[in-house]
């Protein structure tokens, strides 16, 4: 539903002017309604309209018929000679036909093609014609002009300096064929000349340029002709409404009379209601079937902060936000098909300030004089109420969270210490079982040398001596990614101390945040790479702290992708000038609104309520940061991607860069 502009009329409606309403008076409370006195003239408003449709009559006729007719006209004009000239352009065709069929010369063929299109003649006076000129241009043939044939016509202009036969070359050769608008004699006089339209078109094989046209002052005449005939029509029509105007006019005034009468004793009835509903504590709004607001009472414009003249005609559905709108529209049709209704039906509103507040609304259906369907709403304002709800809830939410999350930690801690045996049990056995096969290779390599057809199971020999070692290979590789995974887990869920006093080589922690979540990595995206700035300096503190906050950036920026071909990208560096360590990630994912970005660092803030998210993770991030001493600065648009840094200072401005990634 679209948003009307902003406006409210803190009237009922009553059909009443507001400048007849009553006002308030310091001493008397309301002035006492006089009765207006009964016109002794015709209002304007019964007669304007009447004026109004004679002047729109003869408008419309004189501004909008008649041009259009003339337009028609000359759309017809210019058709005709567009068909006109195909039909000139077939006979020329036909005479280029017989010269191919060795009939006649082309010198022949050129002459009867000449001197048909010279006899040719149309219109009402069968003076219009045809002409021909080459693109020299030369003319070739002109029935009224036979003076310019064998001439170059190359300079020759019109009365108004136009140079036609070029203009006519210039159209042909853009398009083939066209119209041009020039002025010449009228048909066979010399001595009349008017605007003239004309369609020219090339018949290449002969470079002929065959043209005809038609003079603007035939359809001007044409015009003249309808203009004066239906000028009688609208005299007739314009008699036929004087009459029946005089008769509304007669009926309009008597109406008037008694409008005026009904109109004191509504009043009466209104200034009652009024203040009852003006000096309510609740929110009473009424409007009408479209959902278009026709009153508000005061406590609804000091709780909004909207003015009475910003309100005239707003719909209601534009205060609401849009998720709520179908429920709050259901409502409404629930109410108007006389279905039973709830006593309480809870909803938001936006106010002016763009806060919204949450009440608890009851309607009723009113009938208007128009027989037309009107709701009253009444409202009360539970934000309040509901905030501490809400806030109840999410502290015990947020309880619950932390015990799980401790949990958690000591189950990690547990379960990575219980791993790291058997691993090292499997490392161990693998070497051995490396050993052990190096030993017997050549022992196998004679046998099979000697005696051939060696199969060990269902493996021959020579296909087992090659696999093996990748075999050994791969399962030491897997083996040990196991382990450094376990690693890192206990090293992650580890109880260190929180001080900063421990010296950190970011790509360090990078790499290891890195590693103890590719495989979450791998699954959100295909396009992940990483670099590693070369002799980055160090920085004094947490390792386990700063690798916490990458880890949360990175399982943010893979959950914000939508498509596995989107990417994440992360770099470190270092800015010489302000002696700053940065680390960047990027993500190509949904973005976010500028309403989310400037809160997404507020504790317990978050957009995956759904997916148990607590809102903690950059809050928390954000606080280890400024602990080091640095910055964590978001840069985002919705559809196009995310990007986070973070900025530590170095470890000591006079260190010596050259360290080690």
């Amino acid at each position: 539903m679209s948003h009307p502009k902003r406006g409210f009329a803190p009237h009922l409606r009553s059909g009443t002017p507001r400048k007849n309403l009553p006002r308030k008076s310091s001493e008397t409370g309301t002035r006492p309604i006089t009765r207006p006195p009964i016109p002794s003239v015709v209002p304007a408003k019964i007669f304007m309209p009447v004026l109004l449709i004679v002047f729109l009559f003869i408008g419309t006729f004189f501004g909008y018929i008649l041009p259009r007719v003339e337009d028609h006209l000359m759309d017809r004009k210019r058709e005709m000679i567009h068909a006109l000239s195909e039909a000139a352009m077939s006979s020329i065709r036909y005479y280029a036909a017989l010269v191919e069929k060795n009939r006649i010369t082309e010198e022949e063929a050129k002459s009867q093609a000449a001197a048909h299109l010279r006899s040719l003649r149309y219109g009402p006076e069968k003076k219009d014609y045809f002409w021909i000129n080459d693109t020299h241009p030369r003319m070739i043939m002109h029935p009224y002009r036979p003076d310019l044939e064998g001439k170059d016509v190359t300079d020759t202009e019109d009365p108004a300096g136009k140079k036609l036969f070029q203009a006519f070359l210039e159209t042909v050769k853009e398009t083939g064929g066209g119209y041009v608008d020039y002025h010449w004699q009228w048909q066979d006089d010399q001595s009349r000349v008017f605007s003239k339209i004309s369609y020219v078109q090339e018949y290449q094989p002969w470079h002929w340029i065959v043209g005809t046209g038609v003079y603007v002052e035939d359809v001007r005449s044409q015009i003249a002709t309808i203009t004066e005939r239906m000028t009688f029509i609208f005299l007739a029509i314009l008699g036929v409404i004087a009459l029946l105007s005089v008769y509304v006019v007669w009926q309009g005034a008597t109406g008037e009379t008694r409008r005026r009468e009904m109109e004191e004793s509504l009043r009466k009835s209104e200034n009652k209601y009024r203040l009852l509903a003006e000096t309510a504590r609740e929110l009473i709004l009424l409007f009408d079937s479209d959902l278009r607001i026709t009153y508000a009472n005061t406590a609804w414009k000091r709780i909004s902060g909207y003015p009475s003249k910003e309100m005239t005609d707003m719909i209601i559905t534009g205060l609401i936000p849009p998720q709520q709108r179908p429920v709050f529209i259901e409502k409404i049709r629930q109410i108007d098909d006389d279905q039973p209704d709830n006593y309480f039906f809870e909803t938001s509103f936006i106010l002016r300030d763009n806060r919204v507040i949450t009440v608890e609304a009851t309607f009723a259906k009113m009938e208007t004089d128009e027989n037309q369907a009107s709701f009253l709403m009444t409202a009360r304002d539970v934000t309040e109420k509901k905030r501490i709800e809400a806030q109840a809830k999410m502290q015990q939410e947020q309880l619950m969270q932390t015990n799980k999350m401790v949990s958690l930690g000591t189950l990690v801690s547990g379960v990575a210490h219980e791993i790291n045996n058997p691993i090292s049990s499997v490392m161990l056995n693998i070497q051995v079982f490396d050993k052990f096969w190096r030993a017997v290779l050549p022992i196998l390599d004679r046998h099979h040398a000697q005696f051939g057809g060696l199969e060990v199971g269902p493996m021959a020999y020579p296909q087992l001596r090659e696999r093996m070692p990748k075999l050994l290979h791969f399962s030491q590789e897997g083996v040990e990614r196991v382990k450094r995974i376990v690693g890192d887990l206990k090293e992650f869920s580890g109880q260190k101390p929180a001080d900063l006093r421990e010296t950190v080589n970011l790509n360090k922690v990078l790499e290891k945040a890195v590693g103890l979540i590719s495989s979450l990595i791998k699954k959100a995206t295909n396009d992940f790479h990483v670099e590693y700035y070369e002799n980055l300096p160090t920085l004094q503190g947490n390792s386990q702290r700063l690798g916490q906050v990458i880890i949360n950036l990175l399982v943010n920026a893979t959950q914000a992708l939508t498509d596995p071909n989107q990417s994440i990208s992360v770099s470190t560096g270092y800015l010489e000038e302000s002696e700053e360590i940065f680390l960047e990630i990027r993500d190509c994912g949904i973005g976010m609104t500028p309403e989310i970005l400037g809160r997404i660092k507020d504790p317990f803030f978050t957009t995956k309520r759904d997916t148990s998210g607590t809102g903690l993770g950059l809050s928390i991030s954000d606080t280890i940061i400024r602990n080091h001493g640095g910055w964590l600065e978001f840069n985002s648009e919705p559809s196009k991607g995310t990007i986070a840094t973070i900025l530590l200072p170095r470890y000591s401005p006079d260190e010596v860069p050259g360290r080690m990634i």
